[in-house]
């Protein structure tokens, strides 16, 4: 008989919580997952509406691989903040509770940036679009945590 019982859960140690993955993923997809939010609710709300038909489709790939490209560069650092922050709380996506942090940070992380490169204009302006952008911020850290952070077992 094995000296470990079925019942026993595994610990794992804080020094195994995969950090270049983490951050380098949220990198590489945070930004593109953000940048594909807005074509894709275009797309979809042009088909409901019906203003849209089979013809274009060829339309709808190029705006979602040019939002893709133009997110990754413009979300990179909001991005690699998020996924720094997720390595520092060392959160893992096992339940539901982890969805309102993720946003929370992923939120906080893009609406700084946005108000920093946001061009001069008057505060109220610049808070109020830079709280928009920070929601599609905020929705591409919970995409992104589903691919990119770990799950506990």
């Amino acid at each position: 008989m094995s000296d470990i019982e079925s019942s026993a859960t595994v610990t794992v140690p804080s020094s195994s919580y995969p950090k270049g993955n983490v951050i380098g993923l949220y990198g590489l997809l945070g930004g593109a997952i953000g940048g594909l939010i807005i074509p894709l609710c275009i797309s979809v709300l042009s088909v409901i509406e019906g203003s849209a038909s089979i013809q274009d489709v060829p339309d709808f790939i190029k705006m979602l691989a040019a939002g893709a490209v133009f997110g990754f560069f413009l979300g990179l650092l909001p991005a690699l903040l998020t996924g720094y922050s997720a390595y520092r709380f060392k959160i893992y996506f096992d339940s539901a509770k982890k969805i309102l942090p993720l946003f929370a940070i992923g939120l906080f992380s893009t609406f700084i940036f946005s108000v920093w490169i946001m061009p001069h204009e008057t505060v109220s302006e610049k808070i109020i679009s830079a709280l928009l952008i920070s929601l599609i911020g905020g929705a591409s850290a919970i995409i992104t945590g589903l691919i990119a952070l770990p799950k506990h077992k």
